[in-house]
């Protein structure tokens, strides 16, 4: 019995650009069909061209709860259940404590928590319909039939960068959600997994301003969630020199910490 490593039913949210572009159409790619959520429909129209019988696009504001409801209900009359739901979509906005507003606040917290949270209310519930074929299958196949649920975070989630308090604060709240909710879910058929990318390439972190180690492309950022998914890792963490990097840094004592991204930060252009 031959069983893609695609999830039959994926749903993506910011699937219009970036890492959500690219994790869609390699699902497509795989025989999955995919539910691409995202606020502009350009992109989404053309992956719906390309694959007419597999993509449905939907056209959602997450960060609106009204219009998330909206959505989640339409998706409930289209689908019986979720296989892997990847809640991806973000945003980042940096902070100039010189200039302090609530702006930047605003913005990220709107899209990166309460758009995962609106995301989760109507996700979770279809996710939890799934059903297990029968435990005689082979144990590599009975696995897959666990659904799966997967947050996008951030390298930035485990050290203070600078500029990033209200990206870095969305992301933590983010990881907080899905390892708390791993607890909760822990009798259940529902795997988790959290994503830690580090700088990737994309629209967004075009407007960045300073160096971008070990940056990857999107498709190889793609590559490498697909590839944590697939093996239902916990926690996906990439590239592995700058995850070595941070983790170092995050182990030693909070006041060199400080110390050495602030001597970062100001040598940086």
């Amino acid at each position: 019995m031959n069983v893609s490593p695609a999830p039959y039913t994926v749903l993506i949210t910011g699937a219009s650009s970036g890492i959500g572009y690219e994790l869609a159409l390699r699902y497509l790619q795989q025989g999955a069909t995919v539910l691409a959520l995202a606020r502009s429909e350009e992109r989404l129209a053309q992956l719906a061209k390309q694959f007419p019988q597999q993509c449905v696009p939907v056209k959602v504001d997450l960060a609106d709860a009204g219009d998330s409801q909206r959505a989640g209900e339409w998706i409930n009359q289209r689908v019986q259940h979720l296989d892997l739901a990847v809640l991806n979509a973000g945003t980042c906005e940096y902070v100039d404590v010189n200039n302090l507003s609530r702006e930047p606040f605003d913005k990220v917290m709107a899209i990166n928590w309460q758009g995962t949270v609106n995301s989760l209310l109507f996700c979770l519930p279809l996710l939890r319909k799934k059903k297990l074929l029968k435990k005689t299958l082979p144990e590599n196949i009975s696995q897959m039939q666990r659904a799966q649920l997967v947050g996008i975070s951030s390298m930035a989630s485990i050290l203070p960068m600078p500029r990033s308090q209200a990206y870095g604060a969305s992301k933590v709240a983010v990881e907080y959600l899905f390892n708390s909710l791993r607890v909760d879910l822990a009798n259940e058929p529902i795997d988790i997994t959290l994503v830690r990318p580090g700088f990737v390439k994309t629209p967004l972190t075009d407007r960045n301003d300073f160096p971008m180690p070990f940056a990857q492309t999107a498709a190889e950022a793609a590559a490498n969630i697909m590839k944590g998914i697939n093996n239902r890792h916990w926690l996906v963490q990439f590239p592995w020199p700058l995850v070595w990097l941070m983790n170092a840094i995050a182990c030693l004592p909070l006041r060199a910490q400080v110390w050495l991204l602030q001597k970062i930060s100001r040598t940086s252009p």
